[in-house]
C-alpha cells in the first residue's frame, strides 16, 4: 500500500513538472506569435508669442552615434499635419541630433469644454518605431537607444518612480535653439522616448524603459543650453 501511494505521488510530481515544461513552451510560443516592440519618441513644443527663423537641435534617441529613429524622421516626417517643419540629422560638438527648422511659428490655442477658456496648445511632433528585436528595457544605457547627449549620469537611489520602475537615473543633456521673438516671449519643449515590448498571454502585458526632460526659454535664443533629463528602466512584467 505505501509502495504504491510512493508511485502515485512519484506520478503526480513528474506529471506536475512536464505541464510546467508544456506551458513554458505554450508561453514562448505565443510571446514569439504576439510580440510586438516599439520605440516611442514624442517633442511637444509650446509657446506664448510668435517666433521667426526657428532652429532647434533636439536629443534624439542614439546608440553609437547612430539613429534608426532619426532616420525615419528624416525620411517621413513626424506624423503631424505641418508640413512646414523641415527636419535633418546633424553632427554637432554634442554628437548626433535632431535638427527641426521652421520660418515661423505661432501660437497655437486648445478651448478648455468646461468654461470655453482659450488655453494654449502644443505643437507635438511624435512617430513610433518597430522593431523585429525584443529589446533590453531592463537596461537600455550601452543596449538600446536612450536621449543622448548624456552628462553627469547618477543613479538615484532615494526617489520612487512611479509608475513602479527598477531603477532610476538622472542627468543632463544640451539643448540648442535660435529664434527671434519678443523679451517676454516664453516657450517650452519637452521630449519622450519609451522603449516597449508588449505580447499578449491571457491579457496584454509589457515592459519598458522611458525617460523625459523639459526646457522652459524666455526671449530670443541663439545658443546652447543644459536640461535635465531623467531615464526609468525596468517597468513592467519580466519572465
Amino acid at each position: 500500500m505505501r509502495t504504491r501511494y510512493k508511485i502515485i505521488v512519484l506520478l503526480i510530481i513528474i506529471s506536475a513538472v512536464l505541464l510546467s515544461i508544456w506551458w513554458q513552451e505554450q508561453k514562448e510560443r505565443i510571446y514569439e506569435r504576439n510580440h510586438m516592440s516599439s520605440y516611442d519618441y514624442r517633442v511637444e513644443l509650446t509657446t506664448d508669442s510668435t517666433l521667426s527663423n526657428v532652429t532647434l537641435y533636439l536629443p534624439l534617441p542614439v546608440i553609437n552615434n547612430t539613429s534608426s529613429v532619426g532616420t525615419d524622421i528624416v525620411e517621413n516626417h513626424f506624423n503631424d499635419y505641418d508640413r512646414s517643419w523641415k527636419y535633418a540629422l546633424v553632427d554637432t560638438e554634442h554628437g548626433l541630433m535632431l535638427s527641426i527648422n521652421n520660418e515661423k511659428i505661432e501660437p497655437k490655442y486648445a478651448t478648455r469644454s468646461r468654461d470655453s477658456k482659450k488655453i494654449l496648445h502644443p505643437s507635438i511632433f511624435r512617430t513610433i518605431l518597430f522593431t523585429n528585436q525584443t529589446i533590453d528595457t531592463m537596461n537600455p544605457l550601452g543596449n538600446e537607444m536612450v536621449l543622448m547627449p548624456k552628462y553627469n549620469i547618477t543613479h538615484n537611489v532615494t526617489r520612487r518612480p512611479y509608475p513602479p520602475a527598477s531603477e532610476q537615473f538622472d542627468y543632463e543633456s544640451k539643448m540648442y535653439a535660435h529664434y527671434d521673438t519678443s523679451s517676454d516671449a516664453n516657450v517650452s519643449i519637452s521630449i519622450y522616448l519609451n522603449g516597449r515590448n508588449g505580447w499578449w498571454i491571457g491579457g496584454w502585458l509589457y515592459n519598458s524603459y522611458w525617460e523625459n526632460m523639459e526646457i522652459k526659454l524666455s526671449g530670443s535664443q541663439a545658443g546652447w543650453t543644459t536640461v535635465n533629463g531623467q531615464l526609468f528602466t525596468g517597468e513592467g512584467t519580466y519572465y
